[in-house]
């Protein structure tokens, strides 16, 4: 009997272990400061101009990775009479990132975040983020070298 009840405390354990270790492996997350790396170092600290309109909201489920404040973009009129917009970003404004940040999760993958800082209608200033990708830059904004080179071609071709 006392030879059954080490095996039984034997196979216990081993089952706690691995269910420890399942648990610890789905819930395993890391983040990491991307902000000197290709191609997201090209997009930090230089003006960007927008050309898709875009709003400034605050997540109040605290869903987003690094900030509770995040860029979502749709449509003018999508943003018109929405009051929970903190600010509106129309075509032809700018914005700025300052930092990029990769997070990882074994239940999610890599996820990607440029980040910046925005001062408020109240003076307070927050910072955001936007989930983007590592393969290209999202089509919402261009640089004013872009921007430029893109009005010229349309005056070459109408």
């Amino acid at each position: 009997m006392k030879k059954s009840k080490k095996i039984i405390l034997g196979i216990l354990i081993t089952v706690l272990l691995f269910v420890g270790l399942f648990l610890w492996f789905i819930s395993y997350s890391s983040i990491e400061n991307i902000s000197q790396e290709s191609p997201f170092k090209d997009y930090l600290n230089k003006p960007f101009l927008v050309k898709q309109p875009s709003a400034l909201r605050q997540n109040s489920d605290n869903l987003n990775r690094f900030s509770n404040y995040y860029i979502d973009v749709s449509t003018e009129e999508a943003f018109e009479n929405d009051t929970t917009i903190l600010k509106k970003y129309k075509v032809g404004d700018t914005i700025i990132f300052t930092s990029a940040k990769k997070y990882f999760s074994n239940h999610v993958g890599d996820s990607y975040y440029l980040l910046g800082n925005e001062k408020l209608g109240s003076g307070e200033i927050i910072e955001f983020e936007y989930s983007g990708s590592f393969e290209y830059m999202p089509a919402i904004w261009e640089t004013t070298e872009e921007f430029l080179e893109r009005r010229k071609l349309k005056k070459d071709f109408p």
